[in-house]
């Protein structure tokens, strides 16, 4: 191989953050990061990247001959709670080359592989997820490699250049004869996926007036916001609780005469479970002492149902709401929840307010009924009388369980958590086949558990908007 001449050759690698676009636009932007050890923290909704470059900002290699090479290390540190995918670009971008696009006999060119590490050390870094047997651009960007994460955690790459011995003769110059020289810095960039809801960063009372004013498409079924309940926390890591949009249709059986609006307009249900609760203790019922608790009177008649709606005094015509679980949602999400005409089931020795045994009741906050979750009990018994009843239903499936197929054989999707683990939680239907017990589900989301009315269960409630 001819002898190298000497040349100079300066790589200049600066690591950009990655600025995106918080709401509905996605974004494609960069920002320059300067000095040695620099980093930015972006904050993405429910999502923190932190994109630190390691050592000094640039990369100097002089008198250069075949064989060089040289690495850049990096690493982007993610904090994800958005449970959205998080995506980027690692892009090089050429400012300035001479180097030879074809590895023609002769010519000169570089090579660039990309390593995912485990630290930003050599000794660790010996994976190569992607390279390329020659610098095939003169100017401008090219895409290296996209990766995409829904987890937390920190990825270390590094970006190597070398400008490779050949078998054949070997030219030192580039482009007219000039030394070969080559300009260059690395990118971070959106791949555009990341993708922060409406619903998460819209005020309620700008919910309201979309869903009134009829822009309810903005609002997607499964979007979710986190909402505080007064002395209440989640778990010691998320003080908040988390609610989902569970429906955001109005079928026509919804104007049915007699049918729960429970599953109907823009539903909005409690995705973790708030506390424990009993449904109904021990105490009387129409002057007859119950020492084991009672289903009797439905869930209108029910302690829960008190615990979250108050007391309404049909004289003065106005509730008492102190100390309800209603009381306790911020002042903004009370005054847009609207009430709701609800049907519940009734007990074995129950005749309702209602033809079909069922009862009736106006609620600001409720809890869900078999029928609404799982698809198969608006079809065929499934111990809940306001979900299916001689052939007739008093309500329909919600548009989140009915997207992922909830049923009675496929139920993952029904699973609450409390406190961080799975639990079961109360339904507000009262079991036809007993007077001491109403419906829950179990911790593993199926459809089937009877409870009684004196235990505490778990406390997800829903509610409407509008």
């Amino acid at each position: 191989m001819k002898d190298s001449n000497l040349f100079v050759k300066t790589i200049l690698f600066v690591v950009l953050s990655i600025i995106l676009t918080v709401g509905v636009t996605y974004a494609y932007f960069r920002a320059n990061i300067t000095g040695v050890e620099s980093e930015s923290t972006i904050s993405i909704g429910g999502a923190t990247l932190k994109i630190v470059y390691e050592g000094t900002e640039t990369i100097n290699a002089e008198n250069v001959i075949p064989g060089w090479s040289a690495k850049k290390y990096f690493n982007v540190d993610v904090t994800n709670t958005s449970g959205k995918d998080i995506t980027y670009d690692i892009n090089l971008v050429v400012t300035n080359s001479n180097f030879n696009t074809t590895n023609d006999t002769g010519n000169s060119y570089l090579e660039y592989d990309l390593y995912k590490c485990t630290s930003n050390t050599d000794t660790e870094c010996k994976t190569v997820i992607t390279s390329s047997s020659i610098l095939d651009i003169q100017s401008g960007e090219k895409k290296v490699y996209s990766a995409k994460t829904k987890t937390s955690g920190k990825t270390f790459y590094a970006l190597e250049l070398s400008f490779p011995n050949q078998d054949a003769v070997q030219t030192q110059t580039g482009t007219n004869n000039q030394p070969l020289t080559f300009n260059g810095y690395v990118t971070l960039v959106s791949g555009g996926e990341v993708y922060v809801p409406p619903f998460e960063t819209d005020s309620w009372a700008t919910i309201a007036s979309n869903i009134k004013s009829g822009n309810t498409s903005r609002y997607k079924v499964g979007e979710t916001k986190e909402v505080a309940v007064d002395g209440f926390t989640n778990t010691s890591s998320k003080p908040t609780f988390t609610v989902r949009i569970a429906n955001n249709s109005t079928p026509s059986e919804c104007s049915n005469e007699g049918f729960s609006q429970t599953a109907c307009g823009f539903v909005v249900e409690f995705v973790d479970i708030i506390t424990n609760y009993n449904m109904n203790p021990a105490g009387t019922y129409n002057d007859i002492e119950y020492p084991n608790g009672t289903n009797l009177g439905g869930w209108p008649a029910s302690a829960m149902y008190k615990y979250l709606n108050g007391t309404y005094d049909s004289d003065a015509k106005t509730w008492n709401r102190t100390d309800t679980l209603y009381s306790k949602l911020p002042s903004d999400l009370r005054s847009v929840i609207i009430d709701t005409y609800t049907v519940s089931g009734h007990g074995k020795e129950d005749t309702g307010t209602r033809s079909d045994g069922n009862f009736e009741s106006t609620d600001k906050l409720y809890l869900l009924t078999a029928g609404e979750i799982y698809s198969n009990c608006l079809t065929e018994d499934c111990s809940d009388t306001a979900s299916y009843q001689n052939g007739a239903t008093t309500t329909r499936q919600l548009d989140y369980y009915h997207s992922i197929g909830v049923s009675k054989s496929s139920y993952s999707g029904a699973i609450k958590q409390h406190d961080g683990s799975n639990s079961w939680w109360w339904l507000r239907a009262a079991n036809p086949s007993s007077s001491y017990h109403a419906k829950g589900v179990p911790a593993n989301g199926s459809y089937y558990s009877v409870y009684s009315t004196r235990v505490d269960g778990g406390v997800a409630p829903a509610f409407r908007i509008g």
